[in-house]
Parts: C-alpha cells; sequence; structure tokens
C-alpha cells in the first residue's frame, strides 16, 4: 500500500474555545494514539486531509509535525467526525502504526455485477455485510474487498469464507456469516373473503302452530257459550 504525506502541527491548547479557533482558522483539532509517549494532540488542514485518504479508508499516512516535539508518524486514520449540519471534518483520530507489527482494521466489501437470479427470475440482491474486520501488517491493508455476485441465483449466498484476500490477510468475522444472498420476491397474498354470518334458522311450521292454537281457543270459546 503506498503511503501519503500530510503536514500537522502538534497542539498545546486544547478545550472547546481553542478548538474554535483552530476551526476559524480552518484547522481541525486531531488526536494520536499508539504513541509509546502516549495520545499526541494534532491539528491539521481539514481539506488536505480529505483529499489524502480520498475514498478509502484505510490509507497509510505520514503524518509530519511541526512545533514543539515536531516528529514524523505513520498513522492511520480511525475516525472523522463530522458536522452533522454542513458535512465538513471537525476532528480526527490518528492511529501510530509500525510497519513490523500486525493491526486490525475493518475493510470495506464491494459488490459487483448482476445476479442471474435478480436479472432472470425476478429475485432480490440483499447485501448484509458490508464491511470485515482483517488483521495484517499495515502495507497488506486492502483498500477494499471485491466480490462479484453476478454467478448468484435465487437462494444463493455469498459467506465471508468466500472472500478472497491475499495470503499475508486474515479475515477475523465468523465465516458462516452472510456477505450478500439472492431471495425470492415477496408474493402478496390474496385477501381472504369475510365469512357471511350464518343465517338465523326458520322455524318450520311456526305460523301453522300459532295459527292452530288461536283456532283452538275460539273453539274452545264457543263451547263453553253454548253449555251456558
Amino acid at each position: 500500500m503506498a503511503t501519503v504525506e500530510l503536514a500537522g502541527e502538534v497542539r498545546t491548547a486544547t478545550g472547546k474555545m481553542a478548538a474554535k479557533r483552530l476551526r476559524r482558522r480552518r484547522r481541525i483539532p486531531g488526536i494520536v494514539y499508539g504513541s509509546a509517549a502516549g495520545p499526541v494532540p494534532v491539528t491539521v488542514d481539514p481539506q488536505a486531509l480529505l483529499a489524502a485518504v480520498g475514498d478509502s479508508e484505510n490509507v497509510l499516512i505520514s503524518l509530519v509535525l511541526k512545533g514543539d516535539g515536531a516528529r514524523t508518524s505513520l498513522v492511520i486514520l480511525k475516525e472523522l467526525q463530522l458536522d452533522p449540519v454542513k458535512g465538513g471534518p471537525l476532528h480526527a483520530d490518528f492511529l501510530e502504526v509500525s510497519m513490523e507489527k500486525k493491526i486490525r482494521v475493518d475493510v470495506r466489501i464491494v459488490l459487483s455485477g448482476e445476479p442471474v437470479g435478480v436479472k432472470a427470475k425476478g429475485g432480490i440482491l440483499e447485501y448484509s455485510l458490508r464491511q470485515v474486520t482483517v488483521e495484517c501488517l499495515p502495507q497488506a491493508i486492502p483498500e477494499r474487498i471485491a466480490v462479484d455476485v453476478s454467478g448468484l441465483d435465487v437462494g444463493n449466498a455469498v459467506h465471508v469464507r468466500d472472500l478472497t484476500v491475499a495470503a499475508d490477510v486474515r479475515v477475523l468475522d465468523d465465516g458462516d456469516r452472510v456477505v450478500a444472498s439472492v431471495v425470492s420476491p415477496a408474493v402478496e397474498e390474496a385477501p381472504v373473503a369475510e365469512a357471511e354470518a350464518p343465517a338465523e334458522p326458520e322455524v318450520v311450521g311456526k305460523k301453522e302452530k300459532e295459527e292452530a292454537a288461536e283456532a283452538e281457543g275460539k273453539t274452545e270459546g264457543k263451547v263453553e257459550a253454548k253449555s251456558k
């Protein structure tokens, strides 16, 4: 992996007010961790930092520091805090590394190609895992891990164990984790018709029984009248 150079300064003033003054000068505060001397507060040009790292999170940076305690450190950018509104850099965390010592970093997974299961069968590509943690020497850090998914059919998947990396790079994530898969499209179930309430059973002969009872009452009344 190539190394880029970034100029910076050792920072003596700390705190919120000092950080605001730096940003007014179009600088941002940062800290270098991993040094034998402990954390080193620094300041860098945010635009120069963005140009140095480009679109890769894992770039080896030769950080040339001026000022009290001037030094040159080999670092990688561990975290870049961005303004939630404007999106510009606010603070940078660097990790000092040694070319002879392995480190652990997160590497992006980039998919390429259109799966046959999507193109020919209407399947859906699910991108389940977007980065993995690897362990290697700094110069062996991959910028990204490319995965060709064009051969995936419906029901097929790419797992962590299927990732292709250099022999001197070890992937630390569980090999059974799914990186990407093609699944069948969801089928909408037809709405079930609401069952009609059963009609109230008709009482057969009810009317006839009522009429017979009424007639019987009238007959009894006539008989009583004659006997009187």
